[in-house]
């Protein structure tokens, strides 16, 4: 019996029990979420789809090292557990669908003790396909894609290319203009006291890969204050892959990011460039081989403007088709080499486990567990 089906006759029992007792009973429609194409994890009433997702981990930590941060230090143990649970409700409307959304997140560590607090709580109403407008607690419209290079390991990526005054209490329309090309525009950061972000975003989608650009406007009820503008763009072409993102603001700060990869036979090979005012830069590149469907090989290089540098060589087997083992190797510029191995079970059902050791060159060592459940 599926989790769906379970759900579902216990609200029909409640319904018969409650008709004796009530009026009114609960009503129970088994083909809302269908009519809907809403799948997994769902209660259907008369009126609306209800589907839960979420996810719960569980980490602890022991040792000197700080495998969280890279950051040595005196650490005997950490002991985590972190969750999220979303719940999205959807009705129909003459508008296209009509949804509210609650996001809750929560921890629990063995230093700060509980903690629980709101993700996103938003509603919202219309077809992806042509308009939808978003009002409440919710991520920004804009886009900031694009911004973190293709290589495998010591990705390089942009920093926050919109100022960080945007999403929190939103209003925001999205509309798809046909042929690929979409816009967007909110009002943001509202719950700042007389003030609003005003953000514009504009995107193309096409086979030969996409570009968007994102412009957010600060303090624009106080008569405007700072601006910020990104823009990026993915190409394809057989198998080449170009990505690029620039940011810049009033102050004319920017930074760049150029990045290209290319797929053969059995290798992928990728470079990446971060690039900034005063000739400061990061230069990134990596190789990946699939040896065999159990085994591959990974290697990386990342250098500076000060000649500091890390190169990494790492692997990834397939013991069973549940169970992957891995180990690789950094070495640094300041003469610090760290060794780390892992094992990661994935019996399927959204559940995975590991346990990883980790040690470097200044005697700092950690073990660590980690424990996983998504569900949707």
């Amino acid at each position: 019996m599926t989790i769906k089906n379970l759900l579902l006759g216990s609200a029909a029992v409640l319904a018969l029990g409650t008709s004796a007792q009530a009026a009114d009973p609960i009503a129970i429609s088994l083909d809302t979420c269908d009519m809907l194409s809403i799948t997994g994890l769902t209660i259907s009433s008369t009126s609306d789809c209800l589907k839960f997702e979420g996810e719960v981990t569980y980490d602890w930590v022991y040792g000197n090292y700080d495998v969280n941060d890279d950051a040595g230090g005196v650490q005997n143990t950490m002991s985590e557990v972190a969750w999220e649970l979303t719940a999205t409700a959807t009705g129909n409307s003459d508008f296209g669908p009509a949804f509210a959304v609650i996001g809750l997140e929560g921890s629990s560590t063995d230093t700060d003790g509980d903690t629980i607090g709101f993700g996103d709580a938003y509603v919202g109403i219309g077809d992806t396909a042509s308009t939808v407008i978003y009002a409440g607690k919710k991520g920004t419209i804009g886009n900031t894609d694009d911004g973190e290079t293709l290589t495998a390991v010591f990705s390089v990526e942009l920093d926050d290319g919109l100022g960080g005054n945007v999403g929190g209490h939103v209003i925001q329309v999205s509309t798809s203009l046909g042929d690929g090309v979409t816009a967007g525009f909110g009002l943001e950061d509202l719950d700042t006291t007389n003030n609003a972000t005003l953000v514009g975003t504009v995107g193309v989608s096409q086979d030969w890969g996409t570009v968007h650009a994102t412009v957010a406007f600060d303090d624009v009820l106080l008569g405007g204050g700072n601006w910020d503008l990104h823009t990026g763009g993915t190409i394809t072409a057989d198998n080449l892959t170009f990505q690029a993102a620039f940011i810049t603001d009033q102050a004319s700060n920017w930074q760049a990011v150029l990045s290209a990869s290319a797929e053969m036979d059995m290798f992928t090979l990728a470079a990446g460039l971060n690039l900034e005012p005063g000739s400061d830069w990061d230069f990134a590149v990596s190789g990946v081989a699939k040896v065999d469907d159990s085994t591959t090989l990974t290697a990386g290089f990342t250098v500076n403007e000060a000649s500091d540098w890390s190169a990494r060589v790492e692997g990834e087997f397939g013991v069973s088709d549940t169970l992957t083992a891995d180990a690789g190797i950094t070495f640094t510029s300041a003469s610090t080499t760290t060794f780390d191995a892992g094992l990661t079970w994935a019996p399927g059902g959204g559940y995975e486990a590991s346990v990883g050791v980790e040690a470097n060159s200044a005697s700092e060592y950690s073990i660590s567990t980690s424990f996983e459940k998504a569900f949707e």
